[in-house]
Order: C-alpha cells, then structure tokens, then sequence
C-alpha cells in the first residue's frame, strides 16, 4: 500500500469518535437552547405579574387622587345614592353584573382629552368589582349614564381573597363609607386602603391618597 492510499480516508473508528463528539455536543446545544427559552419564559411571566402589581397600584393612585364629590344621575334620570362609596362587602349597585360584587365607586377627573377635539367633561366614573376571584376596573365614559353610555374593564389583579376596604376619617380607620347627595361639600376620607390575599403574591396592601391630603 502505498502513502498516498493510506492518507485516503478515515477509519472506521475515527468516524464513530467524530460522530460520538458530534452527538455529545448536539445534545449539551440542546440542553442549553431549552433552558435558555425556559429562562426566558420564567422572567417574561415575573416581569408581567411586577407590571399588573405596577398597574394595580398606579390605577388605584390615580382614581382615589382625583376622586371628586360629584352627583350622578342614572340611566331613569334618579341620582345615584352614593358620591363615593365603598365597602369590601360589596355595594347595592344598580349598573353591577350578575356574579359581580362592586367594592367601590366613585367620580374622578382627568379623562383625557387631547386637543379638546371633543366638547366633553373630563369626569368619569370608576367602579372596582371583584368577578369570579379578579379584582376589576369598570369605567364609564360618562358619570351620568344613558343607554348609549359605554363601560371598559381592565382586570387588575388575578385570584384576589380576602379583600379588606379600609378609610381614614380625620385618623380613624373606617372598613365602610358613603357620601350621600347634599354632601358635596363634605370632606372624602384623607386616605384609601385596600387589602388583599392573591395566588401569585400572598398579602398585599395599597395604599392612596385622595386630594383631601395637602402634603
């Protein structure tokens, strides 16, 4: 046999250790593509629970900060019962689903109205109900609700329990309150707290200001 021949090719078990190696690399790749992506599914699913946490405790800020003593009038025209209500046991509430329980209601200020292209208040009317374990948003677009009136919802929080309203009159907590029509000039509650239980966090406690607090 000549040197040339002998330099032909591979033997037979350097192609078994070429294709073993290859094997063992094609696996570790494997491995490591998998739990990258697991990874990156773990941190995608936190980081969208933090956000929802951030909504929940932004909205909350939002709505109780710019709450106003506002009648409103119903879709037959009689005044709602309540300025700002609120009661973790839930609320006689004509506009509620059946199955929701609506925790809290009020008039806020700050709708957007970019340009004022549109002749329309700034007000609009906010609800939180609790559905079947979630924590919702109900807005309307307008405080005084007609047949046309549109209502949006946004779920807030997942799994909600346990949910506890809590209102600071002067500096008593109260778990209850209610500002009746007449009572436009009375003062809101300095403070709102919500408490609750979910599946994803445990214990959780918001806690917001209302424009009665000069700071």
């Amino acid at each position: 046999m000549t040197s040339a021949q002998s330099e032909a090719g591979f033997s037979l078990v350097e192609i078994l250790v070429a294709t073993a190696v290859f094997a063992v690399v094609g696996v570790i790749s494997v491995a490591l593509l998998s739990t990258t992506i697991t990874a990156q599914e773990v941190n995608d699913n936190a980081l969208a629970r933090i956000n929802a946490l951030d909504r929940a405790r932004v909205l909350l800020r939002e709505d109780i900060g710019q709450v106003v003593q506002r009648s409103a009038r119903a879709e037959d025209g009689a005044v709602r019962p309540a300025l700002f209500a609120g009661d973790a046991n839930g609320l006689a509430d004509r506009f509620a689903e059946d199955g929701d329980e609506v925790i809290l209601s009020l008039t806020r200020r700050g709708r957007s109205n970019p340009g004022l292209v549109r002749a329309r208040s700034s007000l609009i009317h906010v609800q939180y109900v609790l559905r079947d374990g979630q924590l919702i948003r109900r807005v309307s677009e307008h405080p005084d609700i007609t047949p046309l009136t549109r209502w949006a919802e946004q779920v807030i929080l997942q799994g909600a329990d346990e949910v506890e309203l809590g209102f600071m009159v002067g500096s008593v907590w109260q778990s209850r309150l209610a500002t009746r029509p007449g009572q436009e000039g009375a003062s809101l509650p300095r403070a709102v707290r919500l408490r609750l239980t979910t599946t994803q966090w445990g214990a959780l406690e918001f806690l917001a200001l209302t424009s009665e607090v000069r700071l």
